[in-house]
């Protein structure tokens, strides 16, 4: 399949060939996807698997999905393995809107005025336009996604999957960010992000909110706005119990080193630098804690760097991307633990990919860790941004191995209890109630 290379030609192609259904659950999203066809597209894997659910989901409600979304390069697409393929004949198909790498110029100037066009083409027999918080706002594609909805009297489900008010605080407290780029962000960006949550919450038949302090603060006891968890996994992919045994039989080796993992993007904004420095830190008390990154990403050559200037290229190791999947989850048998650290409030699916493997969590107390520790009891929290306090964390979890163990329990308990499909289901039950107006709610919050 030979992918288009003219960014004019692939939004009309799409747009003409196929975008629209009688009944289609429209899915708009700010993370970029990749066309191979007219019939076919490539996004991040975990990503791929959550649309097929969806598409199971809707059942007779749906007759396809449609994904809106910018388009990613073929750079970008050709370094990345782990990506999923999707086919029309599955049900869904994709929409392109923009290259992600546009300008905020390019954007308004170039591809603004034929996105109006596609989104009206799009939305014309939509049941269901999937929308959120545009967090670009000098390229707020969700925010004309929303609008144009509006317009079109279309029922809107909108998704928040990140509290991001305090992180021009947390990025100018770190130093990455100058007293300009901190007072814009706090003056002018923050105020249009709560806004469109603001606006959201009033204008959406049904809203989606990860975390109970966002539901607090926008929903205003709102029966429509919900609290909710993004997973990925499946139940199959949660531990059996004879699994479960296997691996705390495993586990209570105290001759193994303590094996920690992160896998995911490699981005600034994950914070792996600290994960790394807080091995180092770990290893000069006589430690021997190790580290195994996984991903790929821009930072990769700096991280590399980072372990060799420090002398960890015994403890600290790379593997590339793997596929979401068996793949992943056979290679995340290897490690007691998982790292989380980043620099502000991050919601990775990877904290359940870990939990379903029997993996705890080891992260910087931020808001969504420390609700995750409280619900799972399976996170172990260490105050942002400090390595020293992480490493102090990974030398108290290698010291006990009871405690691990008993993590560990938890840890299968919680995915257990919160499989993509469960969240799924429950979503759907309210999709019903509250927009599609079909069926009264059967599962309840957590």
């Amino acid at each position: 399949m030979n992918a288009p290379t003219s960014k004019e030609t692939s939004i009309e192609v799409a747009s003409a060939g196929g975008s629209t259904s009688s009944n289609a659950y429209v899915i708009a999203v700010p993370a970029p996807a990749y066309r191979l066809s007219d019939s076919s597209f490539a996004i991040e894997g975990a990503f791929s698997h959550h649309l097929r659910e969806l598409k199971s989901q809707l059942g007779n409600h749906a007759d396809k999905v449609v994904l809106v979304a910018p388009e990613l390069s073929r750079e970008d697409f050709d370094s990345s393995p782990s990506l999923g393929i999707i086919t029309a004949d599955e049900g869904i198909v994709m929409v392109p809107t923009y290259p992600a790498s546009a300008s905020a110029k390019e954007f308004w100037l170039r591809h603004v005025p034929r996105l109006v066009g596609v989104l009206n083409r799009t939305f014309g027999e939509a049941v269901v336009v999937h929308s959120g918080l545009s967090h670009d706002t000098w390229r707020p594609m969700l925010l004309l996604v929303n609008v144009i909805a509006w317009l079109r009297k279309k029922p809107i489900l909108f998704v928040v999957d990140i509290d991001f008010r305090h992180n021009s605080l947390r990025f100018r407290q770190l130093g990455m960010w100058s007293r300009k780029s901190y007072l814009t962000n706090r003056l002018v960006h923050d105020p249009l992000r709560r806004f469109q949550v603001w606006l959201g919450v009033r204008l959406s038949k049904l809203v989606l909110l990860k975390g109970p302090q966002l539901v607090r603060d926008f929903g205003g006891g709102r029966p429509h706005v919900k609290n909710f968890l993004d997973t990925a996994h499946a139940a199959e992919q949660v531990f059996s119990e004879d699994e479960l045994n296997q691996r705390l039989s495993w586990l209570s080796d105290r001759t193994q080193p303590l094996q920690l993992t992160y896998f995911g993007r490699l981005v600034s904004y994950k914070g792996i630098n600290l994960a790394i420095e807080a091995i180092r830190l770990a290893r000069t008390k006589g430690k021997d804690i190790r580290l195994t990154i996984i991903g790929d990403g821009p930072e990769l050559s700096s991280l590399r760097r980072q372990v060799d200037d420090a002398g960890l290229s015994e403890a600290v190791s790379f593997t590339p991307a793997v596929k979401y999947g068996e793949p992943l989850f056979r290679l995340l048998a290897n490690f007691h633990a998982s790292v989380a650290c980043p620099l502000v409030e991050d919601t990775p699916r990877s904290a359940f990919d870990s939990m379903a493997r029997g993996l705890p969590i080891v992260a910087f107390d931020l808001d969504y860790f420390k609700d995750l520790a409280e619900m799972s009891g399976a996170v172990t929290t260490a105050a942002w941004p400090s390595p020293e306090k992480l490493a102090d964390a990974f030398v108290a979890l290698d010291a006990d191995r009871t405690a691990l163990m008993e993590q560990t329990r938890k840890a299968v308990a919680f995915a257990k209890a919160n499989t993509q499909q469960i969240w799924m289901e429950r979503r759907q039950a309210w999709l019903m109630e509250y927009v599609l107006n079909d069926a009264p709610a059967t599962n309840g919050e957590q």
